[in-house]
């Protein structure tokens, strides 16, 4: 599942409140930045994607996110190694380091972390 910047906006708002967030409230809480009918096509895609669950209640939506902030930005980053690196986490280090000289102390904390993995 691929979620836009602005489509991420909106999760890490219903993220950061946690449990059922109502369409009202996310609307207001973006009011500033987009009209309410950009917000409700927003969630509507969201519910698409099967990133948020929608319950509702009369005529009032209620958001829950279907995925967590730390599975979702785990499925990306899996995802971006595949594309990317084709899976080797040796080439994305290699990647990120680009050519820099890494000191002991930063290779040894490296070195302890992977070997706790």
């Amino acid at each position: 599942m691929k979620i836009s910047d602005s489509e991420m906006e909106i999760m890490e708002l219903i993220w950061r409140k946690g449990g059922e967030v109502t369409s009202g409230e996310i609307i207001d809480s973006l009011k500033e930045q987009w009209k309410p009918t950009t917000v409700q096509t927003f969630l509507k895609r969201l519910t698409d994607k099967k990133a948020l669950d929608v319950r509702k209640e009369g005529k009032t939506n209620f958001y829950t996110a279907a995925i967590t902030e730390e599975d979702y930005k785990r499925e990306q980053t899996e995802d971006f190694l595949k594309d990317m690196h084709k899976g080797s986490v040796k080439s994305l280090l290699a990647s990120l380091i680009g050519g820099k000289k890494v000191d002991k102390e930063e290779l040894t904390e490296l070195r302890d972390w992977f070997e706790t993995l």
